[in-house]
C-alpha cells in the first residue's frame, strides 16, 4: 500500500483530496494545524475527513521544527498550503513559498518519489500578485529540487465562487469591469480526481478547470435566480477599485494582495481543459440547503 502525506487536509481542496486517495486505498497522513477540523463538515460543503485518515501529524508549515521527519516512509507528497486568512500574522511568502519549501526539504531528505503541488492557472502571467509570485518562486524550487513532481494549475475553485452568491443574498452583486470575461471553475470534488490521477501520470503540469465555461455577469445572474430574486448588478471600474485599495497596502498587504488577485481574476480570461461533472447551480443549491434556506 502507498503512503500519501496531504498538507493543507482540512481546506477545502484538501478535504477532498484526502477522501480520494483514500478511496484508492492509499495509507493517508494529514499534516494539519487543528485536528479538529478533520471531523468538521467545511462551510462549502467540504467533507469530514477524520474516518479518511490514518495518521495525524500536528504541526505549521511555517515552523520547520514541527515537520522532522514528516515524509519519513512517503511515497507521494501533496499540497495545496496556501494563506487564505488575509487576517493572520504571517505573509504569502511566510507560507505559500517558505511553508512549501519547509514540506520540500523534508520530502527530499526522505527521498519521496512525487510531489504534487496546487498553484494557479495562468500563474506565469500575474507573478506581480505577491501570493501568486510567493507559488512560483516555490514552483521553481520544485522544479530544481530532483524529485518528480506535477504542478496542478486550476483556474479556480467552486468555493471561491460562493462570493457571489453571498453577494445576491444581501441584495446587489458588484462586479469589476464589465462582467464579459470568462471563467470555468471546479469543484473539489472533480478536482481532487484530476490530483490523484496525477500519481501515476508522468506529466509535470496539468491545467484544469470545470465543465462549465461562464462570464462573471452570468454567474451573478445564476446566483439570483437560485434564490428567486430579480438581479441587481452593479459594475465597478477596475480603475477605482485599484485606486480605492492603494491604502491597504500600507495597512494589510495580506488583504491588499488577495483585492489585486480577485480584481485580475475578474478581468481576465481563466478558461482551462474542461474536467468533471459538478455544475455551479447545483453547488449553490447545495450550499443553501446546508445553511437552511429554501430554495
Amino acid at each position: 500500500m502507498k503512503k500519501v502525506l496531504i498538507a493543507g487536509a482540512t481546506g477545502y481542496l484538501g478535504k477532498y483530496v484526502v477522501k480520494e486517495f483514500k478511496k484508492r486505498e492509499y495509507w493517508v497522513r494529514a499534516l494539519v494545524r487543528n485536528p479538529d477540523k478533520l471531523s468538521e463538515t467545511g462551510p462549502f460543503l467540504e467533507p469530514k475527513i477524520d474516518t479518511f485518515v490514518d495518521d495525524v501529524w500536528i504541526g505549521d508549515v511555517t515552523k520547520p521544527e514541527t515537520l522532522s521527519g514528516l515524509c519519513e516512509d512517503i511515497d507521494i507528497v501533496f499540497s495545496s498550503v496556501g494563506l487564505t486568512r488575509p487576517g493572520e500574522r504571517v505573509t504569502f511568502m511566510d507560507v505559500d513559498y517558505k511553508g512549501n519549501r519547509n514540506i520540500l526539504f523534508e520530502a527530499i531528505k526522505s527521498s519521496t518519489d512525487k510531489f504534487i503541488f496546487i498553484s494557479v492557472y495562468r500563474a506565469r502571467d500575474f507573478t506581480f500578485i505577491e501570493g501568486i509570485k510567493a507559488k512560483e518562486m516555490f514552483v521553481d524550487e520544485l522544479i530544481s529540487s530532483g524529485l518528480k513532481y506535477t504542478i496542478i494549475r486550476p483556474t479556480g475553485f467552486f468555493s471561491d465562487m460562493t462570493q457571489f452568491l453571498d453577494m445576491a443574498l444581501k441584495g446587489r452583486v458588484y462586479l469589476i469591469g464589465d462582467g464579459e470575461n470568462r471563467m470555468n471553475p471546479i469543484h473539489g470534488a472533480d478536482l481532487a480526481k484530476v490530483c490523484v490521477d496525477s500519481v501515476d501520470q508522468d506529466v509535470e503540469e496539468v491545467s484544469v478547470g470545470g465543465p462549465e465555461i461562464l462570464k462573471y455577469i452570468d454567474i451573478a445572474r445564476l446566483a439570483f435566480n437560485i434564490i428567486g430574486e430579480k438581479p441587481k448588478i452593479m459594475r465597478v471600474p477596475k480603475k477605482l477599485v485599484e485606486l480605492s485599495t492603494i491604502p491597504l497596502k500600507i495597512f494589510s498587504r495580506n488583504y491588499y494582495t488577495l483585492i489585486k488577485f480577485f480584481v485580475t481574476a475578474m478581468t481576465n480570461d481563466f478558461i482551462a481543459p474542461c474536467r468533471g461533472k459538478h455544475r455551479l447551480k447545483d453547488y449553490y443549491k447545495e450550499l443553501l440547503r446546508m445553511r437552511g434556506i429554501k430554495v
